[in-house]
């Protein structure tokens, strides 16, 4: 797992724990202080890849940490 993506699990994990709902990949690259929700959609879908998330797909806040 590469830094970043570690830092976004990571995020996911405390965003959820804080507030009982996902982020968005909008809150995700603001409180990562990353510029490109692109980057962040590639970074979910590669954590989805690897088993350690789920998204829901068509599905607002729908990411789930395993």
């Amino acid at each position: 797992m590469t830094d970043r993506q570690s830092r976004v699990l990571e995020f996911i994990r405390i965003y959820w724990e804080m507030k009982k709902r996902s982020p968005t990949l909008q809150e995700i690259a603001v409180g990562l202080e990353m510029k490109s929700r692109s980057n962040i959609h590639r970074i979910v879908h590669s954590l989805e890849k690897k088993g350690l998330m789920r998204i829901e797909p068509r599905q607002f806040r729908a990411i789930t940490v395993k």
